[in-house]
């Protein structure tokens, strides 16, 4: 006779409750602990990365429309940031983007409008107007680490060929 008191019942039962409670915990630790290995770079700058792309949409958009950007038009995008500084000074003022401290220093920030076909090819590049200019302002974030980036599904007038059917508004901050 078996004087043993676990009969297989209990063990699977057993055996069943400790691996729920391993993958629970595990699952939960991983959850919180992406964090620690994100860049607290990229952790200031997203905000900032927002708040600039919102900003953008919603000073160029046509009147009455959503994402729908005036591009060559007075008071239109292109003008707005070709007039800028290189470093995109007046975009950061207007947005409200000046964080510097003693300690911090103001964000660079690069915009890009990114086309369908450049998206379908599988790129990020920059979409080129009509008169061969590349849709993109500011220090160039290629080769940069730790770089927050928001983007916005936009269309844009004036801007024959491009955005068919749609762009991708991108702003990258470091």
């Amino acid at each position: 006779m078996d004087t043993r008191a676990q009969t297989p019942q209990d063990f699977a039962i057993g055996v069943s409750v400790l691996l729920v409670t391993i993958i629970g915990v595990l699952a939960f630790v991983q959850g919180s602990a992406v964090g620690v290995y994100e860049s607290p770079d990229v952790q200031r700058n997203q905000p900032i990365a927002d708040r600039a792309a919102t900003y953008l949409v919603e000073n160029h958009s046509v009147e009455g429309t959503r994402n729908f950007i005036r591009y060559n038009t007075s008071g239109g995008i292109n003008e707005s940031l070709n007039e800028d500084s290189s470093e995109l000074d007046n975009l950061k003022t207007n947005a409200g983007l000046d964080v510097a401290t003693e300690r911090r220093v103001n964000p660079r920030v690069n915009v890009t409008v990114v086309n369908a076909s450049a998206l379908k090819a599988g790129t990020r590049d920059p979409a080129v107007d009509s008169h061969g200019q590349r849709l993109a302002w500011g220090p160039d974030a290629a080769g940069r680490d730790n770089v927050a980036s928001t983007t916005r599904v936009v269309k844009l007038t004036n801007a024959t060929g491009q955005c068919d059917p749609v762009c991708w508004l991108v702003v990258r901050v470091w």
